[in-house]
Parts: C-alpha cells; sequence; structure tokens
C-alpha cells in the first residue's frame, strides 16, 4: 500500500522580485515499510520536498496523498494533527529544548497530543530503551554528545507511534562513526517495520535505504 503519493508536484518562491524553481513535476510513491533515500546536492530541491512530504510547507500544484487522504484538502488543525500524529521528524541539529531532560523532550508530543500521564510514561521509557539510552533520561542535551542527542531526537519521533520517520540529513552533524551508529540504528528501526523517508547529500547514507530517489535542479534525475 502506498502511504505517500505525490504527482506533478511544483514549487515556486519569488526572492528579490524574481520568480524561482524548487520543485518541478515531481511524482513518486512510497510504500509502507519502505526505507527510501532521497538524495541531492545543496539546492537541488530537497528539503523543499521534505517539508511538503512533512506538512510543514504546500506545493503550489500537484497532488500530495498521505495514507490516502488529499493533503491540500485538510484544515490547519487537520495538518497540525498529522503533523503531531503521523510523522515523526528527525532534524540534521536534533531541535532538542535544551532547559528539558531527554526524558522530557521525548515527552513533551505526548502532552501536546493530550496522552495520559501513565501511557507518557510507558511510551518515553520504552523509546528511550529502544534507542540505547534508558541510562540518560534524565540528562540534558548539554550533557550529552552530538550521537546520543541525536537518539533522544530518534526516540521523541517514535513514541507517538508515528507512520513515517522523514529524517532530513540525521547524520550531517555527527562524525562518521557516530553517523554509521544512527544509520544502523535507523536500519533496525525499518527491520521492526517502520517506513523511512530518508533525506540526505550523502551517497554512503543514501545507500543505507532499500531504494534511492536522486533530485536534482528540482527534479526526479
Amino acid at each position: 500500500m502506498a502511504i505517500v503519493q505525490m504527482e506533478q508536484i511544483t514549487k515556486h518562491y519569488r526572492m528579490g522580485g524574481q520568480r524561482y524553481t524548487a520543485l518541478q513535476h515531481i511524482s513518486l510513491e512510497v510504500a509502507q515499510g519502505e526505507f527510501v533515500a532521497i538524495q541531492g546536492p545543496s539546492g537541488s530541491g530537497k528539503s523543499t520536498l521534505m517539508n511538503i512530504m512533512g506538512c510543514l510547507d504546500t506545493a503550489d500544484s500537484g497532488t500530495y496523498m498521505l495514507e490516502g487522504k488529499r493533503v491540500s484538502a485538510l484544515s490547519d488543525n487537520q495538518l497540525a494533527d498529522v503533523r503531531n500524529k503521523r510523522i515523526g521528524f528527525i532534524f540534521q541539529n536534533y531541535n532538542l529544548i535544551p532547559s528539558l531532560t531527554a526524558y522530557d523532550n521525548v515527552e513533551l508530543p505526548l502532552i501536546y497530543r493530550g496522552v495520559s500521564a501513565n501511557t507518557r510514561k510507558k511510551a518515553v521509557l520504552e523509546t528511550l530503551e529502544s534507542v540505547g539510552l534508558s541510562g540518560h533520561m534524565n540528562h540534558r542535551p548539554a550533557e550529552l554528545s552530538g550521537g546520543q542527542q541525536q537518539r533522544v531526537a530518534i526516540a521523541r519521533a517514535l513514541a507517538t507511534n508515528p507512520s513515517i520517520l522523514l529524517a532530513d540529513e540525521p547524520t550531517g552533524a555527527l562524525d562518521s562513526h557516530t553517523g554509521k551508529e544512527i544509520m544502523a540504528l535507523l536500519a533496525k528501526l525499518h527491520a521492526e517495520g517502520r517506513t523511512i523517508i530518508l533525506i540526505t547529500h550523502d551517497q554512503t547514507v543514501a545507500a543505507c535505504a532499500d531504494r534511492i530517489l536522486y533530485i536534482r535542479d528540482g527534479a526526479i534525475a
């Protein structure tokens, strides 16, 4: 079953009075349980594509179906609900809240979702254990290494049991050894049945996926 379906997605921007094409006629599908990498150089349009996939931005034209629902037909509240419940975001720079512990960072999206305290605690403990950080739950980001911070970010993405993990350059801020550990963790999650869409410029990172889509100048190459 296709969990992501895009048909003829186009996106333009205006900068300094000029019109730029960020994406041109993108069509792709991602099936449930797939691990797909979208690889391209800086400025290729891959971040714009990720923002549209993650319902953080909208296309100018074309159709985006997420789990069989037309995204353009959803209200702002429905889109916020999709981002909170259906998509788990993993960012290059972790996007953790510095003043919160690892436990609190993972718990936060569950609080926004209105999950009960007991259910939240179970989910947080399970996800932190699944990424190997059960012994670091009371540490704040500054007390953790880059790899540990990314593991917290992955646990936060997993906590809501999303349909898709959307990873934007998840190893970009890490050294090569730690990056390999993070990719091994993503491979483990995929083996457990997770659907993962990985955005990267790095061919070695992309090679960890089952399928690679190359994007250049806003088009699938």
